[in-house]
């Protein structure tokens, strides 16, 4: 597993519940989501749950897991909680891949660059007095990094 920071495509803030410790919080800009190594998407984390580790994660997914194995079996929960406890028990086992700080900050500038970039865009076509400048998307890392990679 790996946690990656992406834009937020909602332009207003909205309520999102965090996959470790199952709390909502308020989406902004940018959003960590942590997705399996194919990159098929697990869920949102909070920025407290991130701040905590890696350790703290799985942690969190191995109490949810004990939590819904306690639940009793019931034929009208789909899928049944025991299902769920085992997913959760699966992710919990996996190494989980937490990219370094710098990172973070190459995804933040170009979130607000690409953010920028659509603002200048909207304005441009509502007001057609001059040309834009131009932001060149050479400015910035690669999305895929072979941070962690076997080589």
């Amino acid at each position: 597993m790996k946690i990656n920071l992406e834009r937020n495509l909602k332009a207003q803030p909205h309520r999102l519940r965090c996959v470790a410790c199952w709390h909502t919080f308020s989406g902004n800009r940018s959003r960590l989501l942590l997705r399996h190594q194919n990159g098929s998407l697990i869920g949102d984390v909070c920025q407290e749950c991130f701040q905590q580790g890696s350790g703290h994660i799985q942690q969190k997914f191995k109490q949810r897991a004990i939590e819904l194995c306690a639940q009793p079996l019931s034929e009208y929960t789909s899928p049944s909680p025991h299902k769920q406890a085992l997913v959760l028990w699966e992710l919990a086992s996996e190494p989980l891949v937490i990219p370094p700080v710098y990172y973070f900050w190459w995804r933040k500038l170009a979130i607000l660059a690409a953010t920028q970039k659509l603002e200048l865009t909207r304005k441009g076509a509502t007001n057609s007095r001059g040309s834009q400048p131009q932001i060149s998307e050479n400015l910035f890392l690669p999305e895929e990094s072979s941070i962690g990679k076997d080589r």
